[in-house]
């Protein structure tokens, strides 16, 4: 099925700018393999980088989903749907990795204890369920449900950009390697796509049934 009507245009964009960031990601892995890919990140820090990340990283939490449900419940109704539906679809995808497909998968600073450096100022370390990473898949999936709502031309790029330094983020301060922000990103596609893939279908129906009953109202 495919997102046809205009209202779809900026997610649409907004998805192919996402899905060229995860082809470089891709092909940064397919160049530089896992562990050296995640060394040339991670190994190039600065104090104020630290805390730039540090705080960066946080908007890949799932307590940004509150601000935007509120915002769908309380201006946009219409918007409740596919932000729940994204919510879970991103959850489900993003959980059966971590802890059924790769459980227990050991992340950087268990693999490569010996090189990778954690951050000084990160309180908490995480050394197992690597793969995907989390915290990009709610930032891609956030970010493409974004650029639907807001509908704005800055928001093709802004908000993936932001996705982005999430995923970026969890690289720098030793939490993940590349695969897993790679595989964070593709969720948060596939999780957006289909929760509006359903928004788009419930739309539809919506629109044939006042067609059909418009004839009556006359």
């Amino acid at each position: 099925m495919r997102l046809e009507h205009e209202e779809y245009k900026h997610f649409k964009m907004a998805a192919l700018f996402s899905l060229s960031i995860a082809g470089v990601l891709a092909l940064f892995v397919a160049i530089y393999g896992k562990d050296r890919s995640f060394l040339m990140i991670n190994g190039h820090y600065s104090t104020q980088a630290d805390y730039f990340f540090n705080y960066v990283t946080f908007l890949g939490e799932w307590i940004l989903w509150v601000p935007l449900f509120l915002y769908a419940l309380f201006y946009k109704r219409d918007f409740i749907l596919p932000v729940l539906a994204a919510l879970a679809i991103c959850t489900l995808l993003t959980h059966l990795g971590k802890r059924v497909i790769f459980a227990g998968t050991p992340r950087p600073l268990v693999l490569l204890k010996d090189v990778a450096r954690a951050v000084p100022i990160l309180k908490h370390n995480s050394y197992i369920n690597s793969f995907p990473s989390g915290h990009t898949s709610t930032a891609f999936t956030t970010a493409l449900l974004l650029s639907f709502i807001v509908r704005r031309k800055f928001a093709v790029f802004f908000f993936p950009v932001i996705a982005f330094l999430v995923g970026y983020s969890r690289v720098y301060l030793a939490q993940h390697f590349v695969t897993d922000v790679l595989a964070g990103s593709l969720i948060g596609l596939v999780s957006a796509y289909a929760a509006l893939l359903i928004h788009n279908r419930i739309l539809k129906k919506k629109r044939q049934q006042q067609r059909e009953a418009s004839p009556q109202d006359v």
